[in-house]
């Protein structure tokens, strides 16, 4: 008798960005050994072989996915998809498994991917993925952005369904005398709006003399040093990398505002993590970010690209304790009930059970 069996399929586990940090999230919930979830990574940013390299990954993953349906009993696969390359490799292995009888939770974790499908897609190109979201048994999205994007655009939606990232809890300790400290952990570009902190900083600069501004992440770091010490930032602005682990904690601790002005976000985790820590936000209304944080009452959040209202929004914190502790204990509150570990899994496991027993009808 075949062993039941579900499948995980994304990138490299082990690797950089929201869709590792998820994976990571599930497994040391207990989650993915709990559904005996086998892993398949069909892309790592941690690629050394060039195009090469990510061929014969992609290729390993098909004859992964084959070897487990022709020698297992695959309850459902759970594809974690974003725009681009993401979407062509994952397209493909939606159609290789519902060909092979399969169930297909696809979770949609793309920023962009309305930008993609709207400006980037032919007319031919944009049905082939309504083709292939309406394949899937389930779609899982991360804000009511999404939701609302999937009523208008696709002609079959009811099987969207709204699930947040969950972050586990960051228990820091309190700070007595915070300092005047700004972090930011992303991707270092544009579409994180790195330009716009870096300006806003001129005036923050001005009115607090001490701030810090810590960047962590990787991108275009070069090209917004550069920036940075033509703005007279150099004292103010430190570039650490990426940060993970201990040294990310390292960095919270340090943290008194979170700041996050992106152009375009699914649903960032480093937003959800300032919740747990006690970390005040500012941030924009892209994406699922209003979904976490309410204008004026978890935080405080100011249009993209409208650099005044971003320094004004950090100042303000930066000056006003008393706000800046109201914004953390209501944005704790809001991640313990919405967002945590044990608020979120639970969503996931329904989602699952459902599918297991339409596969079990089938």
């Amino acid at each position: 008798m075949k062993k039941n069996i579900n499948l995980t399929i994304a990138t490299d586990i082990k690797g950089q960005g929201g869709i590792a940090t998820v994976l990571n999230v599930y497994q040391q919930a207990g989650f993915l050994s709990d559904n005996a979830v086998r892993l398949i990574a069909t892309h790592s940013t941690n690629n050394r072989f060039g195009s090469l390299g990510a061929l014969m990954r992609y290729l390993s993953a098909l004859v992964k996915v084959i070897y487990y349906f022709v020698f297992y009993r695959v309850g459902l696969a759970h594809i974690h998809v974003a725009s681009r390359g993401s979407y062509l490799r994952k397209a493909l292995l939606v159609r290789l498994i519902k060909v092979l009888g399969g169930k297909v939770i696809l979770h949609l974790h793309g920023a962009e991917f309305r930008d993609f499908y709207a400006n980037e897609c032919d007319e031919k190109r944009q049905k082939h993925i309504r083709d292939t979201f309406e394949m899937a048994d389930v779609v899982i999205v991360l804000s009511s952005q999404w939701i609302d994007w999937a009523r208008a655009t696709f002609t079959r939606s009811e099987h969207f369904q709204l699930v947040y990232n969950a972050v586990p809890s960051l228990e820091l300790p309190a700070k007595a005398n915070p300092s005047p400290v700004i972090s930011f952990l992303g991707r270092v570009g544009e579409r994180k709006g790195i330009q716009d902190l870096l300006t806003a900083m001129v005036r923050v600069k001005q009115q607090c003399p001490n701030v810090k501004l810590l960047i962590g992440g990787d991108g275009e770091v070069e090209k917004y040093r550069a920036m940075a010490r033509d703005l007279g930032l150099e004292a103010q602005v430190e570039f650490l990398g990426w940060v993970s682990g201990q040294h990310k904690l390292d960095v919270l601790q340090r943290t008194q505002i979170y700041c996050l002005p992106s152009y375009n976000e699914g649903f960032p985790m480093g937003v959800l993590e300032a919740m747990s820590a006690g970390i005040a936000v500012v941030s924009t209304y892209a994406g699922g970010i209003p979904d976490a944080i309410a204008n004026g009452k978890e935080g405080l959040l100011v249009d993209a690209g409208d650099v005044d209202a971003l320094a004004d929004a950090l100042i303000e914190l930066l000056n006003n304790q008393e706000m800046n502790q109201y914004y953390t204990q209501n944005a704790k509150q809001k991640f313990d009930e919405h967002f945590s570990v044990q608020a979120i899994i639970p969503q996931v496991q329904r989602i699952y059970d459902a599918v297991l027993i339409q596969r079990s009808r089938a």
